[in-house]
């Protein structure tokens, strides 16, 4: 899936949220920069199956995970922003864009949400939000989390951008990338996430770099498919196309395009 699993990770994307309560809660809202999104990981594939204990609380068969820059090693899954946690709340840190008071929708940037994401609530950040405000203390992170992981290059194959201008022109990404200005943002977008090489992460980074370079690997994008290969440090997207939603993996009412 081609959702960065940090929205920060990919500060060109973007998206918005469907108001369901009157526009007048947003109401002053634009003024701010940046918002907190308290939604729902509807989409987990392990929530479905985990079990309920006398409490009610959920018993998740796992609890470790190998987090994306952690080079293999394990750590407690609430040491980590996973999404399998043992309640299905999640909540990020997004860009504000501005408010359609028509469409009733607030435009946003830098997400992590999947398309149909349930939101709870939005939250304006405020210069207290930020560690340190008060009393000077520095943010302190493991140093796996500090560790970049990021690809060098994401190019298009002359073909691959042939074929986004024509998707775009043919209104694929609307109407978050329109016909006007969505191709230079919808390409640097896809750069974004796939320079955070959104392969399975649970094999170590080394291991993952040995695979054939070879290899095509998909992801769903909107509604396009991207496909693409990572050639050592580097990744070429060889193909882009109308996505055939009939092929895919439906987990939790999301498509999921198989690698």
């Amino acid at each position: 899936m081609g959702t960065p699993r940090q929205g920060a990770l990919v500060p060109t994307g973007k998206g918005y949220i469907q108001l369901e309560i009157p526009i007048e809660c947003v109401e002053g809202l634009e003024v701010y920069s940046h918002a907190w999104v308290l939604f729902s990981f509807h989409a987990n594939t392990d929530m479905p199956t985990a079990k309920a204990d006398a409490r009610g609380f959920k018993n998740l068969s796992k609890t470790k995970i190998r987090p994306p820059r952690g080079n293999g090693i394990k750590v407690g899954m609430l040491a980590t922003r996973s999404p399998h946690r043992p309640n299905n709340i999640g909540l990020s840190l997004v860009k504000i864009v501005s408010v359609d008071k028509k469409g009733k929708r607030l435009h946003i940037a830098a997400l992590d949400l999947v398309n149909g994401t349930p939101v709870y609530d939005v939250k304006p950040v405020v210069p207290w939000d930020e560690p340190g405000h008060f009393d000077g203390e520095k943010l302190k992170v493991p140093t796996w989390v500090s560790q970049d992981d990021e690809l060098k290059s994401v190019e298009f194959s002359p073909s691959a951008r042939e074929q986004m201008v024509k998707l775009v022109k043919d209104g694929k990404l609307a109407p978050v990338y329109s016909k006007k200005s969505g191709l230079d943002d919808a390409i640097k977008t896809i750069q974004e996430v796939l320079a955070q090489d959104p392969r399975a992460s649970n094999t170590n980074t080394n291991k993952r770099g040995s695979e054939s370079a070879n290899k095509v690997y998909s992801i769903l994008f909107a509604s396009i498919e991207v496909q693409f290969r990572v050639d050592g440090d580097g990744v070429v997207v060889s193909e882009v196309m109308d996505a055939d939603l009939s092929k895919a993996e439906i987990v939790d009412g999301i498509p999921v395009l198989g690698s």
